[in-house]
């Protein structure tokens, strides 16, 4: 091996550890944020992202517009109340995650049928346990029938 080049690669390795360095330094510095600003920004649910799964129905109430229901294919029921801005879990409690199908009654908000189970032709598809039906907007659910039929693509009110 030649002198020189061992003197390159240590000056090299010296200099890339000064910039590491450095990098870390600013790095933890930038991550320090005065507490009255995080005071402006309040926690919140967003709803499901990735881990959520594929959307594979919506439904919006006549009478209440700024209600949204998202019915994912393996990530459940979620149910906003603001025009999207948050949202919670609604069928989290139940024996499948996987909806097929949502729809809300036309003449009672309150009424919301989920058929569960992803009718998707795919491997990525979970089985569902039949129709559930809530009368108190999504609060509770029971089961109505059909536990066979393991995937409900569509829910006409």
């Amino acid at each position: 091996m030649r002198k020189g080049s061992a003197v390159v690669r240590a000056l090299t390795a010296g200099a890339m550890v000064a910039l590491f360095v450095s990098l870390a330094a600013v790095n933890g510095a930038a991550q320090t944020l005065p507490p009255e600003v995080l005071k402006a920004f309040p926690l919140r649910s967003i709803g499901p992202s990735a881990q959520g799964g594929r959307f594979v129905d919506i439904a919006v109430p006549e009478q209440e517009p700024h209600t949204i229901y998202a019915a994912t294919g393996s990530g459940g029921l979620w149910k906003s109340m603001n025009d999207g801005h948050s949202w919670e879990p609604t069928f989290d409690n139940e024996r499948s995650i996987s909806i097929g199908d949502i729809a809300v009654a036309p003449s009672n908000q309150n009424i919301v049928w989920v058929g569960s189970g992803e009718a998707t032709s795919s491997r990525s598809t979970y089985w569902g346990d039949g129709v559930y039906k809530s009368t108190d907007a999504g609060k509770t659910w029971t089961n109505m029938g059909l536990p066979e039929s393991h995937h409900v693509g569509r829910i006409v009110i």
